[in-house]
This record gives C-alpha cells, structure tokens and sequence, in this order.
C-alpha cells in the first residue's frame, strides 16, 4: 500500500513538474556596441511562456542605479510573449559596461539573469569659442575728492575667451565720466580702461559704470566708482585743484 502511495505522489510531482510555467528568451544578452555618452539606450528582452500555466514576472531587479526596467505585469498564457524593456543611461558613465538584471518569477527555472553590455565614447570637452570678458576689479575707491575734481581710474580689462572680445559700449547714467574709448582685444590680451571720473553731486557717492560687450557669459559688466565728496575749496583752487594728474 505505501508502495502504491509513493509511486502516485511520485507520478503526481512529475505532472506538476511538466504543468509549470517556462520562460524562454530570444535572447539573455544584449551588446548596444558603442554610443556617445548622454544616450540612453533601450533594449526589449522578448520571452515567451513555453510552458502550461500561465507565467507570472515576480520583480526584475538591475544591478545598479543606471539601468531601468519595466515589464509586463500581466499573467502571460502558456504560449504566449512578454518583453522586459531595459534603459541604460550613459550620463557620466564613460567607457565600457557590463551590467545583470535578475529576473525572478513562477518558471521551472525561477530566476533569469539578462546582460546588457556595450562601450560609452567619453563626451569630447567643448572649447568655449566665445570671448570672455574679465576685469582686475569692479570697485574703485577713490577717497575725498572737492566737488568739481576729476580722478583717474585705471581698469585692465582682459580677454580670457577664445575669439575676439568687442567692446560695444561704456555708458554710466551720471553724466560724470569720459573714458579711452571702447576695442577689440584679440583672445588673451588685455586693454587698460581709462575713466576719468568727476562726480555731480555732495556727500558718499556711489557712480555705477556699464561695459556692453560680446562676452557670452555676460553681455553687460558693471563697475562702481565710490568717493566722499566735498565742497569745493577757494583756498586751494589755484594751487592743487586736481591730485590726480588732470
């Protein structure tokens, strides 16, 4: 009787065995070849049920943070197809890669491993073609000056880009400067801006002046000429009106 009882149980296994689900992929490795860096590359795993129930896609885990998954969630009949789609993102990832993406679900064989693999040519560093305009300073702190004086400020301007830097413009909204003019500076060479500044009105002023130019990082520079200025005085009017050189 215990003979019998093995021997069912035994049959009763086998037909369990051959009523499982089967997955079967067309394919379990995938080669992108080479791409450039920024791409994301996409690939579908296509699989079919071969077996007798029906199929069912537990998780499907990838081996890092670069690679996403998605895959048909439904139970997929005995004869039937699914797809598992996987995205590589190649952002910062430069050079060859080789990753796994683990597959588990009710097959007879209950966990797949896919590969995909390919080569990422580095993103090739742009060379800025614009000019670049830079100033050895943006403040200039004249001190007292006598309502009326006229002071002499320097600004080197340099040319830190790759093409020719134009200077456009040089305006200030003061009425209050005249200067050397404005140029073209050939890539790494520098201009001295002459401002002669005379401030209009009493007290701590603040004058802004306005550099336009084809810089393109910014188009507009702005500098500030800063003094304490004071009445004039008729005592020194015929001896050193102007201590700077004017």
């Amino acid at each position: 009787m215990k003979k019998i009882s093995l021997v069912i149980l035994f049959l009763l296994a086998i037909t369990v065995i051959h009523a499982q689900s089967i997955i079967e992929f067309e394919k379990e490795t995938h080669d992108f070849g080479t791409f450039d860096e920024g791409k994301v590359a996409t690939y579908d795993f296509i699989f079919k049920n071969r077996g007798k129930t029906p199929l069912i896609l537990q998780s499907v885990e990838p081996s890092c943070g670069c690679t996403s998954p998605s895959y048909t969630k439904e139970p997929i009949a005995p004869g039937k197809t699914g797809k598992i789609t996987v995205s590589y993102s190649s952002q910062g990832r430069p050079n060859a890669f080789h990753k796994s993406i683990t597959v588990r679900s009710n097959s007879e064989e209950p966990i797949k491993v896919l590969y995909i693999k390919g080569f990422v040519n580095p993103k090739v560093a742009v060379a800025a073609s614009a000019a670049v305009l830079t100033l050895d300073r943006n403040v200039a702190n004249i001190g007292n000056l006598q309502l009326g004086q006229t002071a002499l400020q320097k600004f080197i301007i340099t040319n830190t880009g790759t093409s020719d830097l134009s200077i456009s413009a040089i305006r200030s909204d003061c009425n209050c400067i005249n200067h050397s003019g404005t140029r073209t500076i050939k890539p790494k060479e520098s201009y001295t801006l002459e401002i002669k500044y005379t401030p209009r009105q009493k007290g701590d002023v603040t004058d802004e002046v306005f550099i336009y130019s084809n810089d393109g990082q910014s188009a507009t520079h702005r500098l500030q000429l800063k003094a304490k200025v004071l009445d004039a005085s008729p005592m020194k009017e015929n001896t050193t009106r102007n201590p700077f050189g004017f």
